[in-house]
């Protein structure tokens, strides 16, 4: 499935269950789409297209990927050691796992952890930070 397909239904779902539609981020230099919470203003998802290397992803060209934050650490954790998932980009400080969208992940898996990070971020209660481990070092 085509990275723009996956993210057009991305977009329709978010629009259908929530009402919220991406925003664009005023970024000269970057890709960045963000969807926020409309009572709260809170981020619950973030599309950032990138060089996959800056990813640390194998091969040549862009990736899209999908970051959103689960509400369980070791949920995270468990996240990032199945294929296509990522340790949160573009910060470390961040507790959020990242998702490539390149069909690794179902439709259907990237529906639940939107919807959990939905609700992880939808209140101050519950939305503490907690670092994920330090990404390992492609280099």
């Amino acid at each position: 499935m085509a990275m723009e397909t996956i993210r057009a239904r991305i977009d329709a779902y978010t629009k259908e269950k929530y009402g919220i539609d991406p925003e664009i981020l005023p970024f000269s230099h970057e890709d960045y789409e963000i969807y926020r919470h409309k009572e709260t203003g809170k981020w619950f998802a973030v599309f950032i297209v990138k060089e996959r290397r800056a990813f640390g992803l194998d091969g040549e060209g862009t990736a899209e990927i999908l970051s959103v934050k689960p509400k369980d650490r070791f949920l995270a954790d468990f996240m990032m050691q199945q294929p296509g998932y990522l340790r949160g980009y573009p910060s470390g400080k961040w507790n959020w796992v990242s998702m490539v969208l390149d069909g690794s992940v179902s439709f259907e898996n990237i529906c639940r952890w939107l919807d959990e990070s939905y609700l992880a971020t939808q209140t101050k209660v519950g939305n503490q930070k907690t670092p994920l481990p330090k990404r390992e070092s492609t280099k």
